[in-house]
């Protein structure tokens, strides 16, 4: 049975809910009528004899019940008595007990003919359960339900997923469907896989996210990838239906991207889930930063990305959106009424929907209660249309105003080492951030644990995962990093002492972003890079990751402009020979092969550090750069290694066949009922891509990848096409459509 509170709802689709479901009950449509002032009247229908029956709703669910029937007995019952209904039924979101009825019954008689005419919020669930198809298309009140939030969080394949899965449930309240609902989620049935683009702030991931909970809620595994797309191959499930959400791709692997390795293996997995009905494939992106990748990767061009893409735009939001944005924050919102007032104020809301720089990230921001505790309700109006007039002025009052040296430190660090770090390795960071030279002037409290317990909630999640004991913080909002980003690009010192002081690999990718958006110049990002370096020399390499080092020596090689930067990578070389090539080692492979190409090195070293990188299960970039350090290698060491890269690239292919041999080039020419050419096609392909890495396509190698080919499924696959989901959300058509004078007027 449900058991809803209604909270998710505003007062106006509560009001669309209530006539939905009194509409199947009475068998009758009921006549809505515009949002606004509704004279005792928000739905209504004429009996065969001309009489008429009106339904009111009231929403009122944290007002107490006491206020509500006063309401009824002082303003409701004298619209009653001049309107003179045959008949009057009540609907409200509070939880009534037959006394509370009675007592109703009795402030509006004769117009309530029956207790059961007075519906109460044990009512209106009993009437969901007997009609499951208007719960199913009121699609924020259910998806808040026991039963859903289980049956989803279930769909989380791991802590991550999972969190990702209920911070997008805990926030689909907020949610305000547009057209644009449709269109990407129709988008995404006749593709597979889409690239939500757009500004920040505009909404992007908010669409990507409840694009994830239309599947989710279909039965769709969610796997969330948060830093490589490696993590979904690992995900991958034949026959399993699966949705791969990568929000954020290129920004949060920037230095990847530019290499185009990763934008081909993106590539890659989008053509696979094109194939694969059972799959979906969401990513986000910010429009400036996807067509600068396309500018500098070219198989994006080359495989026609621009058809994936979905750009969202603050063009395409009517005003009517806007205005529902606006009134859903509000509504859902803990500020003060008087505050609200303020908005409401000779309709200031107008000036908000209509202002230029409207955007959903910011509204939430204005009408955070807990982002305006400084400024009294007389001065609200000006907090909000300073904002407006200056987006980037969000989180400049908070940052400088209500934290001191150490706080603003610990978000600096989390800023800059660009995704999720752990508690544990933050606090470390922390340390050693503190504990610099640079650092003495700093005021404050210094205790960790007391700084960040201020910083939780407002600047700083906290994620406690159940599966394991790992905590783990990130930014409380994106645009949190994009203010902080700015506010240090003239400050090189702190961002020497917050870089230096993080050691992690994701730290060099925030100093490309920093390069690419110009907030530093490539002279000041080198020298950022250099020091890193100098520092983790200078303490002889303990406590550092070869990742972290790989991959600031590797941004020095783009860059390298003097025999001082290549003795830094020299000496990171050489500590990368010492030790172990990590899961993913393409930067340290591009520092082992410059080493190779133009520094002294031991051939021992080198030989024993490709060997165990062979056994690490290389993708194709890593393997290509292992086969050009042992060209740098004498015959005989050569000749010693070529079968363990050939068989690291034969397992490469063979684990990756269905990506890396289009699918059309296998069966283009064949028969579904005689695949006797495709076999052909794959014995030939096979020869190719092994020719292309560089390894012997010797016919052991050839059969070993055609045997891994599953030919029947692939063949299924490809001659089967997508089926669209036509079991569309009605919630658009559910949601109350009007102007937007009439939705923002009040009956308190």
């Amino acid at each position: 049975m449900a058991d809803y509170d209604f909270s998710t709802l505003n007062d106006k689709e509560f009001e669309t809910l209530c006539t939905d479901l009194l509409s199947g009950v009475y068998g009758h449509r009921f006549e809505r009528f515009k949002p606004g002032k509704d004279s005792g009247v928000d739905g209504r229908y004429f009996k065969a004899t001309g009489e008429e029956v009106i339904l009111q709703c009231k929403h009122w669910q944290i007002t107490p019940l006491e206020r509500l029937v006063s309401h009824l007995e002082k303003v409701e019952r004298p619209k009653v008595e001049l309107l003179k209904p045959a008949r009057y039924i009540l609907a409200v979101s509070h939880a009534l007990s037959r006394a509370d009825k009675a007592r109703i019954r009795d402030i509006l008689s004769p117009f309530v003919v029956r207790d059961d005419d007075i519906l109460g919020r044990e009512d209106l669930n009993d009437l969901l359960s007997k009609d499951p198809k208007i719960e199913r298309r009121h699609y924020k009140l259910w998806i808040r339900s026991t039963s859903v939030l289980q049956h989803m969080l279930n769909k989380a394949i791991h802590d991550r997923s999972a969190y990702s899965l209920e911070e997008i449930i805990r926030d689909a309240k907020l949610y305000v469907p547009t057209e644009l609902h449709e269109i990407a989620i129709k988008k995404l049935e006749q593709l597979g896989a889409v690239i939500v683009t757009g500004a920040p702030g505009i909404g992007k991931s908010t669409l990507a996210n409840h694009m994830v909970l239309h599947y989710v809620e279909k039965g769709f595994q969610l796997v969330q990838i948060a830093e490589r797309l490696r993590e979904a191959e690992d995900a991958y499930v034949n026959d399993e239906k699966q949705i791969f959400y990568f929000d954020d791709f290129l920004g949060r692997n920037y230095l990847e991207a530019l290499s185009g390795h990763e934008g081909s293996h993106i590539m890659q997995f989008i053509r696979r889930i094109t194939h694969d009905k059972s799959k979906r494939f969401i990513l986000t992106s910010r429009t400036t930063i996807l067509n600068q990748g396309k500018a500098l990767i070219d198989v994006f061009t080359q495989n026609n990305i621009n058809r994936n893409e979905l750009e969202v735009k603050i063009e395409s939001l009517k005003d009517i959106d806007k205005a529902r944005i606006l009134y859903n924050h509000i509504w859902h919102s803990s500020l003060a009424i008087e505050y609200v007032n303020e908005l409401y104020l000779n309709k200031r809301y107008r000036t908000v929907i209509e202002h230029q720089n409207f955007n959903p990230r910011l509204i939430r921001f204005i009408t955070d209660a807990n982002s305006v505790t400084d400024y009294p309700a007389e001065q609200y109006w000006s907090y909000t249309t300073n904002l407006l007039k200056n987006p980037a002025r969000v989180w400049e009052h908070p940052f400088e105003a209500q934290l001191d040296d150490f706080g603003r430190g610990i978000v600096l660090l989390v800023t800059l080492n660009n995704r999720t770090i752990s508690e544990d390795v933050l606090a470390e960071a922390y340390v050693r951030f503190v504990s610099r030279p640079e650092s003495k002037g700093m005021s404050g409290r210094r205790d960790f644990l007391l700084t960040l317990r201020h910083l939780v909630g407002s600047f700083l999640n906290r994620t406690a995962t159940a599966r394991s004991s790992t905590v783990t913080l990130d930014l409380f909002n994106p645009s949190i990093g994009d203010y902080v980003l700015q506010r240090y690009s003239k400050d090189l010192p702190s961002l020497r002492v917050g870089l230096i002081s993080l050691r992690s690999a994701s730290s060099i990718s925030t100093l490309t972003g920093l390069v690419s958006s110009k907030y530093v110049s490539e002279d000041q990002a080198v020298s950022l890079a250099s020091d890193i370096l100098i520092d983790a020399i200078s303490n002889n390499f303990v406590s550092y990751s070869v990742d972290h080092l790989a991959a600031a020596a590797n941004f020095l090689l783009r860059k390298l402009r003097s025999n001082d930067e290549a003795d830094l990578i020299q000496s990171t070389a050489d500590f990368i020979l010492q030790n172990e090539p990590s899961f993913y080692f393409e930067d340290a492979a591009n520092v082992v092969e410059w080493a190779a190409k133009n520094g002294s090195f031991d051939p021992e070293s080198v030989e024993k550090w490709v060997n165990m990188a062979c056994s690490n299960s290389p993708f194709p970039s890593e393997i290509h750069t292992l086969f050009q350090i042992i060209e740098m290698l004498e015959e005989e060491s050569k000749l010693k290694l070529l079968p363990n890269i050939d068989a690291a690239t034969v397992e490469y292919i063979a684990n990756h066949a269905a990506d890396e041999f289009d699918a059309s080039e296998v069966f283009g020419d064949a028969n579904p009922d005689d695949l006797q050419a495709a076999e052909i096609s794959i014995q030939l392909l096979a020869r190719k891509k092994l020719e292309e890495f560089g390894a012997i396509p010797s016919e052991k190698n050839i059969q070993e990848i055609v045997d891994s080919y599953d030919i029947n499924g692939q063949a299924e696959k490809y001659f089967a096409s997508h089926e669209p989901d036509e079991d569309w959300r009605e919630y658009l058509k559910a949601a109350p459509t009007d102007e937007i004078d009439d939705l923002f007027e009040r009956t308190l």
